[in-house]
């Protein structure tokens, strides 16, 4: 995963927003650009959309270089993993584990944020990940190589696209369908996630309860907390908490420690593994904040752990979703 270290605004959750994401997505495949969307196939020139602009896709791409594991997961869901050629930005974390085609003999040649010379030193036809934060955007496009941001990763530094949420998830998935070619592969998916993700909702012990999900973004950092734009948020609503920082008009926050003295929410999801850390290392930061003994999630023992690569916007959010409702279970 890769965490934003910035603050931004955030707004609440509105599902009005994800599904018009959905359609502006389903309608890049609905014109003469994805004529054969209904086999299978996609016709090319393809116009897509990325971050609310338009990205044309030439030709069919036969090798990928991906960035982050929410590339990889979204690609996999899609039927289209076999075109990963090139990983970075993994931060040498392991790949998820439910992975129905890992590229597991693909060589990471960074494990961090690429640069434009080791992404058009790979050789792929396209490359889709978190964003460029170690390339120019117009090195890339003067080589002929199209970047294709996952669309819940849009909102790092401003809000461009809205709430992130499971549909914003599964129209990622379409999206790489149509790219690929790959459609059937990516409406199995999307199908199977949705029945899923229903399941746990019929479930949600929430019950209006309120929460808040943290993390640090490391062993020395201030606290900083999900927005209301973030898929975390998603997860929080479907689980019928009433999420604190749900009015933040953004996906992060730097939320500083008291932010969360003064909303003191009943449950707390600490975010673990955003540096290398284990939720039990996570759970001491928090617990040795100035003020964490009264918080009534820490007298009530409700402070749960939540793996962070499950709040990202892929398909391992639904891993993030069952952490949660199981978690607040017990």
């Amino acid at each position: 995963m890769r965490t934003n270290r910035k603050s931004a605004a955030h707004v609440p959750l509105a599902v009005a927003a994800a599904t018009a994401l959905a359609a502006s997505l389903a309608a890049c495949g609905s014109g003469p650009e994805a004529a054969g969307a209904g086999d299978g196939g996609s016709e090319y020139p393809l116009t897509v959309v990325n971050c609310g602009e338009e990205t044309v896709i030439e030709s069919e791409p036969e090798s990928v270089l991906t960035i982050g594991h929410s590339a990889v997961a979204l690609l996999d869901a899609a039927g289209a993993s076999d075109r990963i050629t090139a990983r970075t930005g993994e931060f040498d974390a392991p790949l998820p584990e439910d992975l129905e085609n890992p590229p597991t003999e693909v060589e990471v040649i960074d494990p961090a944020d690429p640069s434009a010379e080791t992404i058009i030193g790979a050789g792929a036809d396209i490359v889709v990940g978190y964003g460029l934060f170690e390339a120019a955007p117009e090195s890339l496009e003067s080589a002929g190589i199209p970047n294709l941001v996952i669309t819940g990763e849009c909102n790092n530094d401003e809000a461009v696209v809205g709430s992130v949420g499971f549909d914003t998830v599964f129209a990622d998935i379409e999206r790489f369908g149509e790219v690929f070619g790959t459609q059937e592969a990516a409406a199995a998916s999307t199908e199977r996630l949705t029945s899923e993700l229903s399941e746990m909702e019929d479930s949600a012990p929430g019950a209006g309860r309120t929460a808040a999900a943290v993390y640090y973004w490391s062993s020395t950092a201030t606290m900083s907390a999900y927005g209301g734009l973030s898929i975390a948020h998603d997860i929080l609503d479907r689980a019928e908490f009433d999420d604190v920082y749900g009015d933040e008009q953004s996906a992060f926050v730097e939320a500083n420690f008291e932010t969360l003295i003064d909303a003191d929410p009943e449950v707390i999801f600490l975010a673990y593994g955003v540096y290398g850390e284990d939720f039990e290392t996570a759970k001491a930061q928090l617990l040795a904040e100035p003020g964490a003994a009264d918080l009534q999630a820490v007298k009530n023992d409700l402070v749960i752990g939540v793996s962070a690569g499950d709040l990202n916007p892929d398909p391992g959010a639904i891993r993030g979703l069952r952490a949660v409702v199981e978690g607040a279970a017990q």
